[in-house]
């Protein structure tokens, strides 16, 4: 049983810190993230994950014994699993979340404006927060059975979320987003599309993609811009639709993330709004949730509008 916890302690940060992320480059850096967070004037209090989805076990530990505000110290997995905690407890109106980005991609941290660790540890020491969406995605495990994840940034099936899933974590140690364009290369030398059965807000657009993208915020992949102008507080889900793109085209698309979003614009990329999502695949598809692997389709993929009190500067 989790023992509960006096009012004090429970309206300090817990810092839930990821010490393999970046590669492992973090684990070097625990002292300074110690200190800086000391001269800040707030307490250390910190547990260390271990394991991949340690993080959400971690996070509802310390809801059940009553902490009000988790900060997620590592890369955009890391805070992945501490929103699904959060969420899988039902806690999104009485627990703050924040994050110190500190892993490979860090796009949730970025999109939000939290771009260096001094900005989280001023927009936690100054109580900032924000109300921003979550996607629901219900799937299925490996099993086949039921289940349900949230997600920040995007959720994805196909060609694109195989570069994530398949980048090894020694790669990473090259940078935020190096590891994703080596890997990209290496996945263009097999096939790349795949049948789908999708349905946006009921209409229906089945055909063969790429992949399948749906967004919460605009980047992914490493500062890469995949759905530019897409906001986190607005109610909507933004999916881009990648046709059956050949090797050129691809290479085209992922130039045009890295500058800013261009590919939109490109024959074969759509991109629509939505609330509700369905997604399908003949072929056994994994889902991609930020970076980490949520599941198989079939997918039904929803918006959650202000399901977080995101602890970061105000848009």
């Amino acid at each position: 049983m989790t023992e509960s916890i006096s009012p004090e302690v429970a309206a300090r940060p817990l810092f839930i810190l990821n010490p393999n992320s970046g590669g492992g480059r973090t684990k070097k850096r625990v002292g300074t993230i110690i200190d800086a967070i000391e001269r800040a004037g707030l307490a250390a209090d910190i547990v260390f994950t271990t394991h991949r989805g340690h993080g959400t076990g971690l996070a509802e530990e310390a809801i059940d014994a009553g902490r009000e505000f988790l900060v997620a110290c590592g890369g955009d997995g890391t805070v992945f699993e501490v929103a699904n905690g959060i969420l899988a407890r039902g806690a999104g109106d009485r627990v703050r979340l924040g994050t110190i980005g500190l892993g490979t991609g860090k796009d949730i941290a970025k999109a939000l404006g939290i771009t260096r660790g001094s900005l989280a540890i001023k927009a936690i020491t100054a109580g900032l927060e924000r109300r921003i969406d979550a996607g629901k995605v219900t799937a299925r495990d490996e099993n086949g059975q039921e289940q349900v994840r949230y997600f920040l940034l995007a959720a994805s099936a196909g060609w694109v979320p195989e570069i994530s899933q398949s980048t090894p974590r020694w790669l990473k140690r090259l940078g935020d987003t190096a590891p994703y364009m080596v890997m990209t290369g290496v996945r263009m030398l097999g096939p790349m599309g795949r049948q789908f059965t999708l349905a946006i807000d009921g209409m229906a657009y089945d055909g063969r993609y790429n992949s399948v993208s749906v967004h919460n915020m605009e980047l992914w992949g490493g500062d890469l811009v995949a759905a530019p102008g897409a906001a986190p507080d607005d109610g909507i889900l933004d999916v881009i639709r990648w046709g059956d793109l050949g090797r050129r085209a691809v290479l085209q698309a992922v130039d045009g993330q890295r500058k800013g979003g261009t590919h939109v614009d490109m024959e074969g990329v759509d991109r629509h709004p939505a609330k509700i999502v369905e997604l399908s695949s003949p072929k056994r598809s994994r889902l991609d949730l930020d970076g980490e692997l949520g599941g198989f389709l079939p997918a039904k993929i929803e918006i959650v509008p202000g399901a977080l009190r995101f602890v970061a500067p105000l848009a």
